[in-house]
């Protein structure tokens, strides 16, 4: 029962990674390539840590496992904010409005609007 558990938990994992990799590939902008890396492989590394988890159980490795969870559930998001307004400010997003003209958007703004 436990190796079906452990097999579970990396097929899923493995499934998640691969999408995002293929995400990576075929989505066309910076940002879309950057949700898909945070989304996918986020879960994707829950599913292999849990499967770690599992499969070392014995050995009292779980809590370290979900301990590494939570801390890229922490610091995942944190990252990908960063790499995301870096981009936005070196202007390399290539995000296009609905017209095909490039979005002509204001992060700061945006942020004193959401304020208000």
């Amino acid at each position: 029962m436990k190796e079906i558990i452990i097999l579970v938990l990396a097929l899923i994992g493995t499934l998640f990674m691969l999408l995002s990799g293929l995400g990576m590939i075929r989505l066309p902008d910076v940002f879309a390539r950057m949700h898909v890396a945070g989304m996918a492989s986020t879960v994707g590394v829950m599913g292999l840590l849990l499967a770690a988890g599992v499969y070392f159980y014995d050995e009292g490795r779980l809590p370290t496992m979900i301990a590494l969870i939570v801390l890229f559930f922490v610091t995942g998001p944190i990252a990908t904010t960063t790499m995301a307004r870096a981009a936005y400010r070196v202007a390399n997003d290539g995000v296009e409005g609905e017209d095909g003209q490039e979005a002509e958007t204001d992060f700061h703004l945006r942020l004193d609007e959401l304020g208000k």
